[in-house]
């Protein structure tokens, strides 16, 4: 992808379920090196927006990836040009980890036996995401945390330019919160991403930009201290918060309801 246009931008993306309207005109970039974060209350359409991104939904509107049309753009070299982490990160079939995570590259046409550079970006993968000590096991006797970090490691080894990640943190201890936000930060530098999270404090900590979404629209983006004001949480959010600054960083405490 081009460095100089952007990684993802979409214009009028709008989609409908059921007859109802879930996105609305939305007009969005991601950069080259960026970490975008997507963020909004309970139904504002965030997990919507990822899968529209990563082509899983009918929508209109145009999603452009490195200036290329998504629609144009056939399965197979999708799965090259971005990696999508879902929610829930469920497994259902006994696989071990290590075949699981080898699974990221059957877009580059991987097949029973990993080559060399298969088998050595699937080993980065898994060293880099903590489950390295866990390639023999079965991924469904896995805990929720650790079934995540698999899941990560997995789109990791597609060495996609791009990740969509629909709340990457869920299940996580604090600890491994702060691991995956940051090889997903590191993988940023590199490419781009867009993740979905709730949680403020992480959003306003590690986010280049941040998008907030409200009732399928953007209401607003931007650095995290120029769109997480006290009044915007209080709309948006329903919570009276407390903004500060510590060490260049937003920090955000919630303190009430409103």
């Amino acid at each position: 992808m081009s460095a100089e246009a952007p990684v993802l931008a979409t214009t009028g993306l709008s989609v409908s379920l059921g007859g109802r309207a879930i996105l609305k005109d939305i007009a969005m970039k991601a950069r080259h090196g960026e970490f975008l974060v997507v963020i909004g209350p309970n139904g504002a359409g965030k997990t919507t927006l990822l899968k529209a991104l990563a082509g899983l939904l009918d929508a209109s509107g145009e999603v452009l990836l490195g200036g290329r049309s998504l629609a144009l753009i056939a399965r197979r070299q999708r799965a090259l040009l971005l990696g999508y982490l879902p929610q829930g990160h469920e497994f259902h079939w006994p696989l071990s980890v290590l075949d699981v995570v080898g699974l990221g590259r059957l877009p580059r046409g991987a097949g029973a036996d990993l080559s060399e550079e298969d088998r050595n970006a699937v080993a980065r993968a898994m060293e880099e995401t903590g489950v390295s000590g866990f390639a023999g096991r079965t991924v469904t006797t896995l805990s929720g945390g650790e079934r995540a970090r698999v899941a990560l490691a997995r789109v990791l080894a597609t060495e996609a330019d791009l990740i969509l990640a629909d709340e990457p943190t869920a299940s996580l201890d604090p600890r491994y919160q702060l691991v995956v936000l940051d090889i997903l930060k590191r993988h940023a530098a590199r490419g781009a991403v867009v993740a979905v999270l709730h949680d403020l404090g992480l959003a306003a900590r590690y986010a280049d930009r941040l998008l907030i979404l409200d009732e399928g629209r953007v209401v607003a983006a931007g650095p995290p201290r120029e769109v997480l004001t006290a009044e915007r949480l209080a709309t948006t959010f329903g919570v009276r918060a407390e903004i500060l600054e510590r060490d260049g960083a937003t920090v955000v405490i919630p303190k009430s309801v409103i």
